[in-house]
């Protein structure tokens, strides 16, 4: 059996293109991990909003289907057969279950983002209840059709090679021997490396979810679309905020491209290799004796992996964006919070690792250095932090409504001296009653200013206080 060193060394060989496949299937997870934390961040900005619910649930779901390559990237050998029992839910339950309630998510838009052909759908009970029927409705789904021979994989083995043997070997993983298992060893003829890999069925029906969701998205891309149109003619009222709708619209579009082109790379990869390919022609074109063109198919092939992952980043990122700028004031603060602590917990763990290995070269007890580096951190703390705001200011720039940045200028006007007088605190009480600012968002606008993370010139370059015209309690 391979071992853990030798499965990574063969991952970035010359044959494995360099370790790009591995790099990919790296890449998804942090994405993955990206996409959860994001969604977790606005399900906090405003647990009582069902939209930020919705949001959260679609991102969740998003993430999953960026991670598709996630059990190839860890240990993906005999060895631990164990561990890639359970990551296979993954790759195939979850994953496909992701695809189903995001689908079913992407229909339930008009619930949310009014559309007039669609407007009995913009409904109080519908937004209160879709974000959670989508999930359940999705997992019960793929726990009726999962069973049916068209979305189920039955049968899998473990492929081995050993340098210099005359042909590869089986070793079933789950299910029963199948003659295209061994019409792949022919087909791989002589082993000409050392490998172990994993071929299974291809069922029909999870191609079709896969290449439905592109389909769905689309609809979801044209719901958007006609929402933004419906409201700049003024059929459309109930979207507070049309930049909302556009950030949305730009996530979807650019998901959209996206998936076309990873559509158009299966079908110039179709056209190339003259036939229908799946993941067991892959087992081919890695380790049989390809020529030329096998590696071209290879390289695509590896690459429309990457696709996906990519698009979907960019999407999350729209979303977040889109939240931002609608009802979710302070969620770019949190995410600085977020990013700072991150970073900072990295630096002290990286260090600590870091003046731990070098203490035990050095006395032979580790410790020492790794209570040295933490006493050292503690002490420069404040100044990293103030650093990484600094930069986390420039990735994440700030939101704010007109009312808030109104508050900002008025509050930026009165610390030109660096001294609020009670008179100054009295006025911008009134503006803030005015604009209907409470007590907390008060204090947190006044932090962003005292800690240097909103200037002068971006408030001016951001706010037009002409334009912001405070509303009774009647509205006139």
């Amino acid at each position: 059996m391979l071992t853990a060193g030798e499965f990574y060394a063969d991952a970035f060989s010359a044959q494995s293109l360099f370790g790009f496949r591995m790099i990919v299937a790296w890449i998804s997870v942090l994405i993955l991990l990206w996409c959860v934390g994001l969604s977790a961040l606005i399900w906090r900005a405003n647990t009582k909003g069902f939209e930020n619910k919705f949001m959260s649930i679609l991102l969740f779901c998003e993430g999953i289907k960026a991670s598709f390559l996630l059990s190839s990237g860890i240990l993906y050998i005999r060895r631990y057969e164990g561990l890639q029992d359970i990551l296979w839910h993954w790759t195939i339950d979850v994953f496909f279950t992701a695809h189903i309630i995001a689908m079913i998510l992407y229909l339930c838009i008009p619930m949310y983002y009014r559309l007039n052909r669609l407007s009995f759908m913009h409904r109080p009970f519908f937004k209160k209840h879709a974000w959670y029927v989508a999930p359940i409705l999705g997992v019960l789904i793929w726990l009726l059709i999962r069973t049916i021979p068209e979305f189920n994989v039955d049968n899998a083995t473990w492929v081995i090679c050993e340098d210099g043997a005359e042909k590869a070997e089986l070793d079933i993983w789950f299910g029963e021997h199948q003659p295209w298992m061994d019409d792949v060893v022919d087909d791989l003829g002589p082993c000409t490396a050392t490998f172990e890999t994993t071929m299974s069925d291809q069922p029909s029906g999870l191609w079709l979810i896969v290449l439905g969701s592109p389909v769905v998205s689309l609809v979801a891309l044209l719901f958007i679309r006609s929402s933004i149109k419906s409201h700049l003619e003024g059929d459309n009222p109930d979207i507070s905020k049309s930049l909302t709708s556009r950030s949305l619209y730009i996530g979807f579009l650019g998901k959209v491209i996206g998936l076309l082109f990873w559509l158009g790379l299966t079908l110039f990869i179709f056209f190339l290799h003259g036939g229908q390919v799946t993941f067991i022609e892959e087992v081919v074109w890695r380790y049989g004796d390809p020529d030329f063109s096998d590696r071209i198919k290879y390289f695509l092939w590896t690459f429309g992996f990457a696709v996906t992952p990519v698009a979907i980043a960019f999407e999350c990122m729209m979303f977040v964006h889109a939240t931002l700028k609608d009802t979710v004031f302070g969620i770019d603060n949190n995410l600085r919070k977020t990013f700072r602590t991150a970073v900072f917990t990295g630096i002290g763990l990286v260090a600590f690792v870091i003046g731990s290995e070098a203490m035990e070269s050095l006395i032979g007890y580790g410790m020492a250095g790794g209570v040295m580096v933490g006493v050292a951190l503690l002490i420069i703390r404040k100044p990293i932090l103030g650093l990484l705001d600094t930069i986390s200011s420039k990735f994440i720039p700030s939101s704010h409504t007109m009312e808030e940045l109104a508050y900002l200028e008025a509050y930026a006007t009165a610390m030109e001296d660096q001294i609020i007088t009670e008179e100054e605190r009295k006025l911008l009480t009134t503006v803030a009653s005015a604009y209907g600012l409470n007590d907390k968002i008060i204090r947190q606008l006044e932090q962003e200013y005292n800690e240097g993370l909103v200037t002068d010139a971006s408030i001016k370059k951001n706010s037009n206080i002409t334009e912001i015209v405070p509303q009774s309690d009647n509205g006139s």
